[in-house]
């Protein structure tokens, strides 16, 4: 549903948030880890910091981390600055207009899980999203 790097973005302040208190990672850590590769991690992890959801620093000891605590930040807030939102404020067919009054045919059924949605993005931090439900196989 999101574009790929709205979720390596998302991968990546993830994993920032499993880190310690003020742990600092490098770039070429997290794309490790992550599975992310490097020139398109450099390129979100510049743009998270320009959104200050992350600070940077260089030096021996630099690196990413996030400028809040990772239960103060909901997916809903970093898609919202990612500018990610778009498919879910859009027609599930694509049409420019569909509204209360001129809809498609999913209109009805589509802001029923659209608002589920958004309520699950509002509630879920980062924190939150650190945590795999147990039986949930990793990414490869």
């Amino acid at each position: 549903m999101f574009s790929r790097s709205t979720e390596y973005g998302l991968r990546a302040l993830v994993y920032l948030a499993r880190q310690p208190a003020g742990k600092q990672c490098g770039a070429s850590e997290i794309a490790e880890a992550e599975k992310i590769p490097m020139p398109f991690l450099w390129k979100i992890l510049q743009d998270l910091t320009r959104k200050r959801l992350l600070r940077s620093s260089r030096g021996v000891r630099g690196g990413y981390a996030l400028t809040k605590p990772a239960t103060n930040v909901t997916l809903a807030d970093v898609l919202k600055k990612m500018k990610s939102l778009g498919p879910l404020e859009r027609c599930i067919l694509g049409y420019r207009r569909c509204d209360d009054s001129k809809s498609c045919i999913l209109h009805e059924q589509w802001t029923n899980v659209r608002d589920e949605m958004m309520r699950a993005l509002t509630v879920t931090t980062l924190a939150d999203a650190t945590r795999r439900p147990s039986g949930r196989r990793k990414r490869r």
